[in-house]
């Protein structure tokens, strides 16, 4: 996946079949992984990455999208829940988490926060 180097937004994670991209104007991070798009705000961001985190090793996981968020009612996700294999949910979990170094970094840099 070739990442398209538009002007709002800066690139995170260019990966094959993941990429992680943050909009200058909001702070959103948006998330390309195998034909699954979702935009997060960090708090939505952190809680997936945690959610990832907390799955016991199996060869196939299903991932609830829902239960990340706080409400039922905002879901925000285009996808209910995520089937993926051992070496996918390995790749998305550190393509999320160098998307957040990435993030800390620029904090650090810039002295800046999002206003994510």
């Amino acid at each position: 996946m070739k990442a398209d180097l538009n002007a709002s937004h800066r690139v995170l994670v260019d990966e094959p079949g993941l990429l992680l991209a943050q909009c200058r104007c909001c702070g959103e991070i948006e998330l390309y992984f195998q034909n699954i798009s979702m935009a997060l705000n960090l708090t939505d961001l952190y809680a997936l990455i945690r959610r990832l985190d907390t799955l016991s090793t199996a060869k196939r996981y299903l991932v609830g999208l829902l239960d990340v968020r706080d409400t039922m009612v905002r879901a925000g996700f285009q996808a209910i829940g995520m089937h993926l294999t051992e070496g996918e949910r390995d790749q998305l979990l550190r393509g999320l988490h160098l998307a957040c170094l990435r993030l800390d970094l620029d904090l650090l840099m810039r002295g800046r926060l999002s206003p994510n």
